[in-house]
This record gives C-alpha cells, structure tokens and sequence, in this order.
C-alpha cells in the first residue's frame, strides 16, 4: 500500500512539473475564472443600466396625444388627473406616428360622444411602433390609466341601474410579493450556477487530454505502463493533478466573486445582495463533489480518442452534458423534484442556488451530491485503469 502511494505522489509531482512548464495552457485555465466573473460582472452592470434608464424615462412626464378630445373629455380629464400630458393632435395623426414625427398617439372615433352616452361601446386606437423600445413603459402606463378610467365608467353605470359592480368583477387579484431581496437577487445572479459548473467542466480539459491521448500520441505512456508500478496508481496521480487543477481555478472564481459582490452596486436594482465567504466556500465544496466525477469522465472519453487533438474534440462535446440540465431548468425555474438531488449538476445547481437565494442546504443534499459523485468517480476510474492494460488502447490500433 505504501509503493501505491509512493507512486502515486511521484506520478502527481511529474504531471504538475510538465503542467507548470506548459505555462501556455495554465494562462489559459487561470484565464476562464477571469473571464466568466467579467461576463456576471457585465451582465449585472447592463441590468442596472437598462434598470436605471427606465427610472429615468419613468421620471419624465409622458405626454400622450389624442385626435378628438372633444369626443370623450371624462377620459381626458382622468389621464390628466394621473400626471399624462395631453395634447391635442389633428387627424395627420397616424402618418405622424409612423413618420416617427410621434411617438405615439390616441385615437377618439367621431361618434364617441354619442355612443358614450347611449351607453354603447366605443373602440379607442392606441397607435405606436412596437419596433420602438423606450416608448413600452410609457405605453403600458397610457394602457392601465385608460383600463381604469374604462373599470370605473363601467361600475358607475352599474350603480345607476341599482347592479352591484362586484357581479361582473367577482375576484379582485392583489399582488402580493414575499420574495426577499435576497430570492430577488437571485434574478440578477441566475447565470452564476451556469458559469461555475462550466467551469468545473472546463478547468483541466486540456491537461487531462495530454496526460491521456498527448502522452500515448507521443508514445510516453507506453514506456510509463511497462514499469512495475501500478496501473491504478498511475490513473490517481494523473487525476489527483486534474482535480487540484480544477479545486485551484474554482478556488480563484470564487474569490474574484467575492470582489465583484463587494463592488458591483446591487443597491441601484433595490436589491441586497449579501453573500458571505462562509457561503462561497459551502459552494467550493459542493463544486468539488461535481468536480470529482467530471475529471474522472474526461480521463475516461479522452483514453479512447486516437490523438490529443481528438481528445479535446470529444470533450469540448461533452460540455453539453451540463448544458442540458442547466437550460432545462434556467426556462423552467419551478421545476423542481427530489430525485433532482441525486443528479450530479443537477444537484449541485440545486445546492448553488439555495445558497445564493440566502436559504439553509440540509446536511442531506451535500451527502446526496457526494455520494453519487464517489461512486460515479470510482466506476468511472476503475474502468479507465483496467482499459489502461488493453493494447488497442495503449498502441491506438
């Protein structure tokens, strides 16, 4: 057992020396934390942008015109009680609007004075370019102010015919939002789960194609599986160096996140987003559990490709495993079940999101996610070490 772990440190210490010496492909493993964190930190940054022009544009009057105000001046006086600047406009009106001279305007018919007092319904025209994205706050208001006037009216005419308004409107729906800042923070940081998994995926792609598929195009492995030593003992050491690559790189990700948390004003969105190093690091060790399984697998799909750049061909595919789990609940943020914490990704998204949205992880889930990940990491290793001894895997023939 001692010549296991002797050789298995030996094969460890040799992969980080030649790792440390391609300083080409370690810039690079360094360079995608730095990277995903600059996405989040720009993302995050155009929502309070886009958040900050909307209050803007809310801020300013909305001024509203309508082709026959004389027509319905109950309406009129309603918009202009809500703070809308009414203006007079001719009948050029809809050429206006799409000359782009207006923004938008309001459509009275002729025979809305008449049909407004003979208690019939009349058809207003609300005329815009749905192209024109900075005008939608502005219309969405126009719409409620116009529907409420259009509610009251109607109950008013229920009153003078002795019906109460309530038969028509027998539910009323009041929003009622419990979400706390922190579930609401998690809109803004719904893409950090994605990237941290990613990177999980990514981290030591290039470093186990090489110590796999590089080292048996090169015909090092060869001469490396003639020695004594054990095959098992090899694999570990070659996958120990992949594992620590990848614990480093989420390592540095996740302290970049903790600058971009300190520094990134969530309070402009009115949010608190308060996420504590003793949460990064419950999320390091859950990232770990998924790491395990996913260096194992990428030793395990690069022994069968016929060169490095194969290898790295076929792992590059195989980003799409958390790729479909990841989108399938980013478009279906309920979905939700407990055998979902016996998935890996799946589980660990469960657990990076529990911890962002500012919630408790029962000491379940992490052994859920551990547990499966062992034993998927075992078999997966276990059948590498074997294939190891086989000649068509050794030779590539």
């Amino acid at each position: 057992m001692n010549k296991f772990i002797q050789t298995l440190l030996i094969v460890w210490r040799k992969e980080w020396l030649d790792a440390l010496r391609d300083k080409k492909s370690l810039r690079m493993a360094f360079l995608m934390p730095v990277y995903f964190v600059g996405v989040f930190v720009a993302y995050s940054l155009f929502i309070i942008h886009m958040n900050q022009q909307s209050r803007a544009t809310n801020n300013e009057p909305i001024k509203l015109s309508i082709v026959g105000t004389e027509q319905l001046p109950a309406l009129v006086d309603w918009l202009q009680e809500r703070g809308i600047q009414v203006e007079a406009a001719d009948e050029q009106a809809y050429q206006q609007v799409q000359n782009g001279q207006l923004g938008y305007a309001l459509i009275v018919p002729n025979d809305a004075r008449e049909k407004f007092a003979t208690g019939e319904s009349i058809e207003l025209a609300l005329v815009f370019d749905a192209t024109n994205n900075k005008l939608q706050g502005a219309l969405q208001f126009v719409r409620q102010q116009i529907w409420s006037w259009n509610g009251r009216i109607g109950s008013l005419r229920l009153l003078s015919r002795g019906i109460s308004p309530a038969i028509v409107n027998p539910v009323v729906v009041r929003d009622l939002n419990v979400a706390s800042d922190q579930k609401m923070g998690f809109f803004v940081m719904a893409i950090l789960p994605m990237l941290l998994i990613l990177t999980v995926f990514m981290a030591a792609v290039g470093f186990s194609a090489d110590m796999t598929a590089g080292e048996r195009e090169r015909r090092s492995l060869e001469s490396l599986l003639i020695t004594p030593a054990a095959s098992g003992a090899i694999l570990l050491g070659k996958w120990l160096n992949s594992l620590s690559l990848t614990f480093m790189v989420i390592v540095v990700e996740l302290t970049l996140l903790a600058i971009a948390f300190a520094y990134v004003p969530f309070k402009e969105l009115g949010l608190r987003v308060h996420v504590t190093p003793l949460d990064l690091l419950v999320v390091l060790v859950a990232l770990m559990s998924l790491a395990i399984v996913a260096t194992a697998l990428q030793f395990l799909i690069s022994l069968f490709a016929r060169s490095f750049k194969d290898a790295q061909t076929y792992m590059g595919l195989m980003i799409f495993i958390p790729m479909v789990p990841l989108f399938y609940t980013q478009f279906n943020p309920s979905a939700y079940a407990d055998w979902f914490r016996w998935v890996p990704v799946l589980a660990q998204q469960l657990v990076v999101k529990d911890l962002l949205l500012g919630g408790d992880v029962p000491l379940l889930a992490f052994a859920q996610a551990w547990l499966v990940a062992v034993i998927l990491a075992v078999a997966f290793l276990c059948f590498t070490a074997q294939q190891l001894r086989k000649p068509k895997i050794v030779y590539g023939v």
